[in-house]
């Protein structure tokens, strides 16, 4: 509502110019678009509001997408790692040449010696087996027993891993939030700065023509004129620099959304200041349990912890229930042909040189370390939030300033516009007036930018969208 009251009043003022021109007989207006006109083209562009741009940057962002499939990545580390759990089933198959020709000696009376036979064998037999293909097949299944608390504290390190790099993606999000965010306002200042320098453009074309006339009339000096065109030409460059200013913010904010850059849009105009009347020392708490930096910082400790514990689960010997089938093809039945075996398995290493040790204690010292960054994250959080704090309470203070500049410079055009209509004269004092509020209005839509910018700061800076 205060953009078009703003826009009405300007257009106003630029009709009483006209009309009052016309009544003078002055030559008429040059034509050139007018206020609503230069609207009515920006009108017809789709408008983007910053729910939308937010809602496509979370869809369609790369550095979010990325953190997704990371998140994907963990969970699926930590499903193949609970497989471990579980028994362990190997296949163990050889199918090949022989290039010797093994033997097997039976030594006499091996099988005993008998008062009618004698000895079994009566001598030594040998039994050779050819060159010729021959296969072995070993089958081994061994559910690990002792090892299960070592992987109950391995799987819960990967837990916490998976939810740090959740947190991680949480991050990433808040992040692409605020560079959407900051890209949108950067728009919307540029934007704002345009159209005040569209608006004004009008009030500029008519003291440049009015000088013309004048100094035609020889009652101005021919330095009026050249002054009278240096503001034109500086007015006319400005605005081709606020419109690069546009196109290159628009780009950007299409970067941000994950679209193509060319796309043409224009931005809805942002609300009001909020009244969010939050301590500081409420914003502060926020922080602590919403970033999820600090989150990930306290899962860091538990997960170097559950590191250690497994890493000192290693002194335990792994004992496995283990089932082991062996069978050999085509050795001329000189070695047993199937062989199946059911048992415990123990696997130890008694000396190590003190590696296990070493190893645990590189592991506390990494939890240690987790600890310091969790003290060390929590201080960083608090002092962003409260400088965001104060960058909003300025922005808010600039704001209140811009806004009541904004009213002067409007009153003071609604006052010169009743002397105009009284004295029936065009005065050089309602031009400025006209470019003051222009400018005004341009600096509190500025000033309103900020505010929503530091405000987006201290959102992200306590861990909220």
């Amino acid at each position: 509502m205060k953009r078009r009251t703003r826009t009405t009043c300007l257009a106003f003022a630029f009709g009483t110019l006209a009309l009052l021109a016309r009544g003078q007989d002055l030559a008429p207006l040059s034509p050139q678009p007018s206020v609503e006109q230069v609207a009515g083209q920006q009108s017809n562009l789709p408008e983007l509001t910053l729910e939308e741009a937010v809602e496509q940057a979370i869809a369609n962002n790369s550095s979010l997408k990325t953190a997704r499939l990371e998140t994907l990545r963990a969970a699926d580390d930590l499903a193949a790692n609970k497989t471990k759990r579980f028994a362990n089933t190997q296949v163990t198959a050889l199918g090949a040449q022989l290039v010797t020709k093994p033997s097997v000696t039976y030594p006499a009376g091996l099988l005993g010696v008998y008062s009618a036979t004698g000895p079994i064998p009566a001598t030594n037999q040998t039994v050779e087996i050819p060159r010729k293909p021959v296969g072995i097949v070993n089958v081994l299944v061994a559910q690990p027993l002792s090892t299960q608390y070592q992987l109950h504290l391995q799987l819960k390190a990967l837990t916490l891993g998976l939810e740090g790099t959740r947190q991680d993606e949480v991050k990433t999000r808040l992040e692409v939030v605020d560079r959407v965010r900051r890209a949108y306002y950067a728009v919307v200042e540029a934007q704002s700065t345009l159209d005040s320098l569209e608006a004004s453009l009008p009030y500029y074309q008519e003291s440049h023509r009015l000088a013309l006339v004048n100094r035609g009339k020889e009652t101005i000096l021919e330095s009026d004129l050249l002054n009278a065109d240096a503001q034109l030409l500086k007015i006319q460059n400005a605005i081709s620099d606020a419109s690069d200013a546009v196109a290159s913010a628009t780009e950007r904010l299409n970067d941000q959304m994950g679209r193509d850059v060319h796309t043409r849009f224009r931005v809805a105009a942002i609300g009001d200041a909020d009244t969010d009347s939050a301590t500081l020392e409420a914003m502060e708490a926020r922080a602590l349990q919403n970033r999820p930096d600090v989150k990930k910082a306290k899962l860091l400790v538990q997960q170097a912890n559950y590191d250690a514990r497994a890493k000192k689960a290693e002194y335990i010997p792994d004992v496995s229930l283990a089932f082991s089938y062996y069978t050999t093809a085509n050795f001329e039945n000189v070695f047993p042909s199937n062989v199946g075996t059911v048992g415990m398995s123990v696997r130890w290493e008694p000396w190590d040189w003190g590696r296990k040790h070493d190893e645990y204690r590189e592991k506390r010292a990494k939890e240690e370390q987790a600890e310091i960054g969790v003290s060390a994250t929590e201080r960083a959080a608090l002092l962003e939030v409260r400088n965001a704090y104060r960058q909003l309470g300025n922005a808010r203070r600039q704001l209140a300033l811009s806004d009541a500049s904004e009213r002067a410079a409007r009153q003071k055009l609604k006052e010169l516009q009743e002397k105009v209509k009284r004295e029936a004269a065009l005065s050089r004092d309602l031009y400025q007036a006209q470019s003051d509020l222009a400018s005004a209005d341009s600096q509190q839509q500025q000033a309103l930018t900020a505010f929503w910018k530091a405000r987006a700061d201290l959102k992200k800076a306590i861990g909220e969208e």
